[in-house]
């Protein structure tokens, strides 16, 4: 018998929750689900690789970047799909893999679990030797929280010279959100995930 895929669902609501479960039993069969009704309960199971998917409802993250940011950090080696339970535009959480809508069609539904079946999420362990010394110190302070204000003031830069380091550091490793370069600095051991932590 082969390898079960580890799936996390993080969903408080019982029925959305039993709902993408009973469509992965369907998609596949060596399936081993968990459940978490918060994030805190999520964050417990611990080990970036545990999980081929993590399912989660924004609604957990009570609306804080930190949270986000300690999520995405701690499952950067997995696919992490939105389940959005509210009408949102979907750009809104493009710091996730996939996201699936509850208004969402089944198709729908199937066809984003099973592209992220096949996928493993981009990651690169090695640091980007063509990011610039100056590069990495605002990616450093970026990662740690700092605005652009504050990452100039303490470099001694402008705030436009910030903005330019960070459109350069997007393009250099190919992320665009804030908190897809947090992932990139803690993978590559710019910061430490215990930064996030209180």
């Amino acid at each position: 018998m082969g390898t079960r895929c580890k799936i996390l669902i993080i969903e408080p609501s019982a029925i959305i929750r039993e709902g993408i479960a009973a469509i992965l039993h369907q998609m596949k069969d060596s399936i081993e689900l968990s459940f978490a009704d918060t994030l805190e309960e999520a964050l417990r199971f611990g080990q970036s690789d545990l999980f081929k998917i993590v399912f989660i409802n924004p609604v957990t993250l009570n609306n804080s970047r930190k949270n986000l940011n300690n999520l995405l950090t701690l499952y950067h080696k997995t696919n992490v799909v939105g389940l959005i339970s509210n009408h949102y535009d979907r750009t809104l959480y493009d710091n996730f893999a996939d996201n699936i809508f509850i208004t969402d069609r089944y198709e729908t539904i199937t066809q984003i679990i099973s592209k992220r079946f096949k996928t493993t999420p981009a990651g690169n362990n090695d640091i980007d030797n063509t990011l610039s010394e100056r590069e990495v110190d605002v990616l450093k302070l970026l990662a740690t929280g700092k605005s652009n204000k504050e990452i100039a003031e303490q470099l001694f830069i402008s705030i436009h010279t910030v903005i330019s380091h960070r459109k350069n550091i997007s393009n250099k490793i190919g992320v665009k959100s804030t908190a897809a370069l947090v992932i990139y600095a803690v993978a590559n051991g710019l910061i430490d995930v215990d930064g996030f932590t209180e």
